[in-house]
């Protein structure tokens, strides 16, 4: 009798399997399509570009010639990401020639620093109706900035130095924190949002491509330096509907916050983290969320399959741990599990803070599991901590009513020594000794950790 129904779910399991195949298959086809065209539409704009003058202009603005018509604005034409959580690059669109504009046009309320390249600052504008600080679509500046864009703004970095030399320091207070992954950063964040007067910019990917541009060599130190403090003048740009600022940076970059703390030393530092082990199944359970992560785990923790297709493991290394690694560990990413790449990134991330405050950078560091003993006595202490009134309190709580963790798996509470196998938890408990930290799930307190309580 119950044969018929066991098979109805055996030909429905199939008809999914079949469906996400199909859409994933699609969805491949598209991305390359997208690349193939963007290829053709920039092969043709240099020939075009040089005939209708556009190249000149360019290149005129580059050498510094033409700083009034420096802004060069595209409209865009076609947008494409893989995956949603990409780090912003300018591969993002295919655009055409649109205007070129003074400089001071990134300054209006609808235009935002995207990324840098070698050569150039990307703006994105958007309809003066959409906000990519308050924004329904996600959490993040970079996919508000990339979903909500419908015009490139590109600016030789001579003119970028300028107009970032002419706005000069923030006048505003500037709270910066880092963090590790799924450590309730972005709860942080959505608190600051509901505070009156806060501009909240939740990872802006200007400062992760500036960081890798200069971890592979592409920039000096020099210019490193002033383009850093260039972003983050234009970042922060002068806005009369705010009176403070709240940056956090991608769990990436956390080896920038020394070289922002030189730049600007009167900002608030914070460090926002969690325990190991909660944290790495976190962000596990977060990547099988989806079938694209979950198939890129799959290729990672397959020594057959990441031998056929080593650069998975390369490039998932590459963004989450590399800009934030220590060299002398020993740990080759190219051999590590997703576990294992999720524990380094973790690591990574905690060391290069501990070692602030070792140095005696003042960096005032929050546990989640402390902060969530008693969530809204926390928030008071916190906002104590950055001279934000009480009679705020209210209103920032209301944050803690809102679900962050939206079809995130309620396995990710789970007790991580026992869910991972022996294998995961060696490979973890080696990559955090190498790292001088606790093994995992075991307490770990930077100096300078606020007290909560």
């Amino acid at each position: 009798m119950d044969a018929r129904p066991e098979t109805n779910n055996h030909l429905e399991h199939f008809s999914k399997a079949v469906n996400v195949v199909r859409d994933r298959v699609i969805q491949i086809f598209i991305f390359i399509l997208f690349r193939i065209l963007r290829r053709l539409v920039l092969t043709i704009q240099k020939f075009t570009w040089a005939v209708s003058g556009v190249e000149r202009i360019r290149r005129d603005a580059a050498r510094g010639l033409q700083f009034k018509q420096s802004a060069h604005v595209q409209e865009i034409f076609w947008k494409r990401k893989f995956l949603d959580h990409s780090v912003a690059d300018t591969s993002n669109f295919i655009t055409t020639h649109k205007a070129f504009r003074p400089p001071s046009c990134i300054f209006k309320p609808n235009v935002s620093l995207y990324c840098m390249t070698r050569r150039e600052a990307v703006f994105v504008e958007t309809k003066e109706s959409e906000s990519v600080y308050r924004s329904n679509h996600s959490w993040f500046l970079y996919q508000n900035q990339y979903h909500h864009a419908i015009n490139v703004i590109t600016m030789p970095l001579a003119s970028f130095h300028k107009i970032a030399s002419d706005v000069g320091s923030p006048r505003v207070p500037v709270t910066w924190m880092g963090c590790t992954m799924r450590s309730g950063s972005t709860l942080i964040c959505q608190m600051m949002h509901r505070i009156p007067g806060m501009l909240v910019l939740p990872e802006p990917d200007a400062l992760t491509t500036l960081g890798f541009l200069y971890k592979n060599k592409q920039i000096q130190a020099n210019e490193y330096n002033q383009l850093l403090a260039s972003c983050v003048r234009l970042l922060c740009k002068p806005d009369d509907r705010y009176s403070a600022v709240f940056v956090k940076t991608r769990p990436c970059v956390t080896s920038l916050m020394e070289d922002i703390m030189k730049a600007f030393p009167r900002f608030r530092y914070l460090f926002m983290y969690r325990n190991s082990s909660k944290s790495v199944m976190s962000s596990l359970s977060l990547l099988y969320q989806d079938k694209a992560p979950m198939a890129l785990c799959f290729i990672m923790d397959s020594n057959i399959v990441s031998t056929i297709l080593p650069f998975v493991r390369y490039y998932f290394y590459y963004y989450n741990v590399f800009l934030n690694e220590k060299t002398n560990t020993g740990i080759n990413g190219k051999k590590l599990s997703t576990t294992g790449i999720l524990t380094a990134a973790w690591a990574a991330s905690v060391a290069q803070t501990a070692e602030l405050r070792y140095r005696g950078y003042n960096v005032g560091s929050i546990l989640y599991e402390d902060f969530m003993n008693n969530p809204r006595r926390s928030l008071s202490v916190l906002l104590q901590v950055l001279d934000i009134r009480s009679e705020h309190l209210a209103g920032a709580a209301e944050a803690l009513k809102v679900d962050f963790n939206k079809g995130v798996s309620h396995e990710l509470f789970m007790d991580a020594r026992r869910a991972m196998s022996t294998e995961n938890r060696l490979e973890a408990d080696n990559i955090l000794k190498a790292y001088g930290l606790s093994k995992l799930g075991e307490r770990y307190e930077i100096s300078g950790l606020l007290k909560l309580a």
